[in-house]
């Protein structure tokens, strides 16, 4: 996999050399990272290493593939995870770490490039995305890209001293 190409962006593999003070910015910054599991954890430029080190691993079961501007400039990542090799599915969850590009629909394309990417190349037949009820931005992506809402867990993510819903969403490969 090379690039894949969009209107708007580019998405590709990940590699060491993205791995920079900016990217690395993203994680701890608390607006970037309020809806993501990585929140719990500070991160280094060496973490970060080794995190994109391990999704390159041959047989990780996962893709890292960063969201780029045509310009060439790296704003977020769409990961493509716990791929299942037996039942041909894996969740898929993205992250625009640069702010100024919130709102403008780069993560709907994002997601519709990886989903059609995780469709027609890694040969999967479902992804599923779960997000908290309070990430309006990423639910909207998510189904503006074809995504369906399959359900709701209740209470199920602690957002400071509260538990929050998170959705569920789901988008099945048709066949022709």
């Amino acid at each position: 996999m090379n690039r894949i190409e969009g209107k708007n962006i580019y998405l590709r593999k990940l590699t060491l050399k993205d791995v920079t003070s900016k990217y690395l910015s993203w994680l701890n910054d608390s607006r970037v990272n309020k809806y993501l599991e990585s929140r719990f954890v500070k991160h280094t430029l060496n973490s970060l290493k080794k995190y994109i080190q391990s999704h390159n691993q041959p047989g990780s079961g996962s893709k890292m593939l960063g969201i780029f501007l045509s310009d060439g400039t790296h704003i977020g990542n769409v990961k493509i995870g716990e791929i299942n090799r037996y039942h041909h599915h894996a969740n898929i969850g993205i992250m625009i770490g640069e702010t100024q590009h919130w709102g403008k629909g780069y993560a709907t394309e994002a997601i519709i490039l990886a989903t059609n990417y995780a469709f027609n190349e890694l040969k999967l037949h479902k992804l599923v995305a779960g997000a908290s009820i309070q990430n309006v931005g990423s639910f909207k992506s998510f189904k503006k890209a074809g995504f369906s809402l399959i359900g709701t867990y209740k209470k199920h993510r602690l957002y400071g001293q509260f538990y929050v819903d998170e959705v569920l969403l789901e988008r099945i490969k048709t066949h022709k």
